[in-house]
């Protein structure tokens, strides 16, 4: 299994009295990461998952990741989050829907 970095965006105090939105990790999961339909050509798949490029399978199920946050692997490659599925409600393990995003200038 591959470890990931599920990561929210939360406010930074900015010193002045404001706040910056920053991504900040939310929680470590171990997983497998895959080309949504085993091939990088586009096809007709349903609403929920048409953009999405790859699937984030993590055996141990994990509660409260939306699809608000990002996925970060260990080469710095981040996945936006496009659903966050809980495969029949279960709580048996978690599936992923990503969009990859680039790579961090970190």
């Amino acid at each position: 299994m591959n470890h990931f970095v599920i990561q929210q965006v939360t406010q930074v105090d900015d010193g002045i009295g404001g706040y910056e939105e920053k991504w900040a990790p939310f929680k470590d999961v171990f997983g497998y990461i895959d080309l949504l339909t085993g091939t990088d050509l586009n096809t007709s798949q349903n609403a929920i998952t048409e953009q999405s490029t790859h699937v984030l399978v993590i055996p141990n199920y994990e509660s409260d990741i939306t699809d608000k946050m990002r996925v970060v692997d260990d080469n710095k490659r981040y996945y936006s989050i496009t659903y966050a599925d809980d495969p029949v409600g279960q709580h048996h393990h978690n599936e992923l829907y990503l969009t990859f995003g680039g790579v961090l200038d970190e």
